[in-house]
């Protein structure tokens, strides 16, 4: 059956690299959610702890569960406060509202809108915020913000660095406490020769995908096959799968491989050429379960560079990698 294979050793080297990068472990927040970008958040959290990393980042409270034992704190970034939150992990508050519902003494930390607009609370209502923290009784432990630009050139990532410093300094005006402060994307680690006392939260850069530039040598983690189903002589003139839009202009033995669009792959029309791993071609249409090509033996490499469909596509590697179903066997490997 079609695997995913996991580097450990291309992992740890990325955590290493990350870690150099900032100073210390200490401070790096893995950030897993969404199957840890479709890598597998379970097996990815077992060497993420083992590592050093203490602290996770997720999307719901469903997905902290999964990995609640292996990390000291995890951080669910897009809960709805319902009143009836975990005293086991810290939550993520993105409005003002929603330290009115959320129940009383859970951990919580301020989500800062610094210039994107999708999330946060505005700068010049933190001691709104702060109040309503201490009258229900809330444990503050945090307080961060998402670049909308860190990946890219332009003034976005230092525009929001300083309003963020501006927020830190606020917070620390009005709560005395012990908080941690986050703002680094993987593209602002690339790039930033100056993150301070901060935590940063590791996404793709943890998995090997650079997001502004290769300074940090990176190794990409996922490589995903496909096994066999079956094998045949396509004559001259006979043409393969749904439409027949691949026609063989001469015979040519093809064989059929067990991963569709059904297993979360961008589903191929049979427009352009979409290569795999090896530069062969896939020939016609994508089934739901399987696509067609050369006949390249038992077991074939799709990908282990998501760049390569994500440019086919006209999408990002984060688009083809979170895809991924979980019910495609995982497996780490050295």
């Amino acid at each position: 059956m079609s695997e995913i294979l996991l580097s450990k050793s291309a992992y740890t080297h990325n955590l290493t690299q990350i870690a150099n990068k900032i100073g210390s472990k200490d401070r790096i927040i893995a950030v897993l959610k969404d199957n840890a970008y479709g890598h597998g958040a379970l097996l990815m959290g077992k060497i993420a702890s083992e590592f050093g990393i203490k602290i996770a980042c997720v999307k719901s409270e469903f997905e902290a569960r999964e990995l609640s034992e292996l990390f000291d704190n995890i951080i669910v970034l897009s809960h709805l406060p319902n009143g009836n939150e975990s005293g086991e992990f810290i939550y993520a508050i993105n409005e003002i509202r929603a330290l009115e519902i959320i129940k009383p003494k859970t951990q919580i930390h301020l989500a800062i809108d610094t210039l994107m607009h999708r999330n946060g609370i505005n700068i010049d209502e933190i001691e709104e915020a702060i109040s309503i923290i201490k009258e229900r009784n809330l444990i503050l432990k945090g307080a961060f913000t998402h670049f909308r630009a860190s990946d890219e050139h332009g003034g976005d990532y230092f525009v929001q660095k300083d309003n963020f410093n501006t927020a830190k300094t606020k917070i620390k005006k009005i709560f005395k406490g012990e908080l941690m402060f986050h703002s680094h994307n993987s593209a602002a680690i690339e790039r930033s020769a100056d993150i301070g006392d901060e935590y940063v939260r590791a996404g793709m850069a943890q998995f090997g995908y650079f997001g502004f530039n290769d300074s940090l040598g990176l190794k990409r983690v996922l490589t995903l096959y496909a096994d066999r189903i079956s094998s045949r002589v396509l004559r001259t003139g006979q043409s393969v799968g749904y439409g027949g839009v691949f026609t063989a202009k001469e015979d040519m033995n093809i064989a059929t491989y067990d991963l569709g669009y059904g297993d979360g792959l961008l589903r191929y029309n049979g427009k352009g050429e979409l290569y795999l791993a090896n530069g062969k071609p896939i020939l016609g249409k994508m089934s739901m379960d399987s696509f067609s090509s050369i006949d390249m033996g038992e077991r074939i490499c799709v990908f282990d560079n998501a760049d390569i469909w994500a440019e086919f596509f006209g999408t990002i590697n984060y688009d083809i990698l979170v895809k991924l179903s979980p019910t495609i066997a995982r497996r780490v490997v050295e």
